[in-house]
């Protein structure tokens, strides 16, 4: 039986998942660095999500016969991102935790829309990357609202 997802399909893919696991470390990395109760919840249940957004994904990959080629520029990127990320949350200082993680979360929904931009005929795919998406709009608005009411400076 031929697989319903080829190389071009599973590019995408991949890069979605290396952008997640780095978006899963960057929430967990910041429940560790804040001391805002309620961000610690915040941000362990979105690096939660992004691991089950990850093994959605996977499961897709098993699926398919394709090898994973993740581009060194991509890899790359993904690191600076994150090490970029990592340094705000070293002071520990909530407002630029928090607007890491808006950043990151913005960088991840352009990661998204890319992939669906890329992924024409899937309509299965991208029926699960829709509500990946939806899921990732509802974590960026949920800490924008919780920022705009916790921190004058926004």
């Amino acid at each position: 039986m031929k697989s319903k997802f080829n190389e071009k399909i599973m590019q995408p893919v991949y890069h979605l998942i290396a952008v997640l696991e780095d978006a899963k470390n960057g929430y967990l990395n910041a429940a560790e660095k804040v001391r805002d109760e309620v961000l610690v919840l915040f941000f362990e249940n979105f690096g939660y999500q992004k691991s089950r957004y990850i093994k959605e994904l996977r499961q897709i990959v098993s699926q398919s016969d394709v090898n994973p080629s993740i581009d060194q520029f991509t890899l790359s990127l993904l690191h600076r991102t994150w090490r970029d990320l990592k340094s705000s949350f070293r002071f520990g200082q909530k407002e630029a935790v928090i607007k890491a993680c808006i950043k990151g979360e913005e960088n991840t929904l352009e990661n998204y829309k890319t992939a669906l931009e890329q992924i024409e005929d899937n309509n299965e795919l991208k029926a699960i990357l829709q509500q990946q998406v939806n899921g990732c709009k509802t974590v960026l608005n949920t800490i924008k609202e919780y920022s705009s009411k916790t921190c004058n400076s926004f």
